[in-house]
């Protein structure tokens, strides 16, 4: 039998796991010998133990880079468990698996020198800046800039100009 799915095909060690696991106990159904049988499923399972160790033991699976046709942007904060905390070490990490963008909605919030250099670094990796969010006062949900209120229409516009400083 060949397991495919949507879940396994993304994830070759484990599929091979489970067509191992599938070889040894598939001829367990023919038995009728309870000793054999138990034998294999302590194999399997002696296998699995394994398995888990070595990953648990901090085994990195290679992961080869990633050649998008699109620009995927993730967001600082998803590969820290693979990068570390460090921004700019995410950054690189980011760069050397494939991906030419970063979305950032904190940006605005970070401090000017902060904003430059992640800048800086984009561009020595070759990516670029995706999207970012530009926000004001959280954006009270009494607040709508359809309401004809022109206070509220200033403060969009001034945040929409220093999102635009920003972003050169």
């Amino acid at each position: 039998m060949k397991i495919e799915s949507d879940f396994f095909y993304g994830n070759k060690i484990f599929r091979e796991i489970i067509t191992y696991f599938w070889k040894i106990i598939q001829p367990c159904k023919k038995m009728l010998n309870r000793r054999n049988f138990l034998s294999k499923v302590a194999l399997a399972t002696g296998a699995s133990a394994l398995t888990a160790q070595t990953y648990a033991a901090g085994f990195q699976p290679v992961i080869e880079k990633n050649n998008f046709k699109l620009k995927y942007a993730p967001h600082f904060g998803m590969f820290k468990n693979s990068a570390g905390e460090n921004i700019f070490d995410q950054l690189k990490f980011m760069a050397d698996n494939g991906f030419m963008a970063l979305e950032d909605n904190g940006l605005l919030k970070r401090p000017i020198d902060d904003q430059k250099k992640i800048g800086e670094t984009l561009a020595k990796l070759g990516m670029t800046m995706g999207v970012f969010v530009v926000s004001f006062d959280n954006w009270p949900l009494s607040t709508s800039l359809t309401s004809g209120d022109k206070a509220w229409r200033e403060k969009f516009l001034k945040a929409c100009r220093e999102a635009v400083d920003v972003a050169k």
